[in-house]
């Protein structure tokens, strides 16, 4: 394991990462995270990562994909620190630097994407645009059958339902001005 100190450097210029520094590893943040046993490390074991400057490891790994930015960690930690915020960094840091090879990643992308074009998800649309990415018409085949017992016992939409308020939705998308929105917990 290489030890890459800008890479902490980079973190800690980043959106809620200016106060990874203050992370005392109380373990706060993986308790409070609903896909943490999901994770490869959690993010108490991820900041621990930023810490050493552990570059490669924490962005090639699947856990900043896995983050559902539910705010948990954030709204409970005791440093005030913003993990969910430094999750998404890592997101940004990890596109920037070609480590979002992993399906995760391109599973994050198409379903932002999906929720952009219409306010919430819809699985036929986040499918295809998912196995677009990865380029596995088989995979995407094998989802035919399911997809349609589905789509007969209504539990599947045929077409998109978009939200009504289009503005409000679309805002999320659209950069603040450069003004920063906390979180309200």
């Amino acid at each position: 394991m290489a030890q890459n100190n800008d890479f902490l450097g980079q973190v800690l210029a980043t959106r809620g990462g200016e106060r990874v520094m203050d992370c005392y590893q109380c373990g706060t943040c993986s308790g409070s995270c609903p896909v943490f046993a999901e994770m490869e490390y959690g993010p108490r074991q991820i900041m621990h990562m930023i810490h050493l400057g552990l570059e490669d490891e924490v962005l090639s790994g699947p856990d900043m994909w896995y983050c559902v930015s539910c705010y948990s960690c954030t709204c409970r930690c005791p440093r005030g620190i913003e993990i969910t915020d430094v999750m998404a960094a890592l997101r940004s840091l990890a596109l920037q630097k070609g480590f979002t090879q992993d399906k995760e990643a391109k599973f994050s992308r198409a379903f932002a994407e999906t929720v952009r074009q219409h306010g919430r998800s819809f699985e036929p649309e986040l499918l295809a645009r998912y196995y677009a990415r990865t380029l596995d018409l088989l995979a995407l085949l094998r989802q035919i059958p399911l997809g349609l017992q589905m789509l007969l016992k209504g539990k599947l939409p045929l077409l998109p339902k978009n939200v009504e308020n289009t503005r409000t939705w679309r805002e999320i998308f659209t950069p603040a001005g450069g003004k920063e929105k906390k979180t309200e917990c």
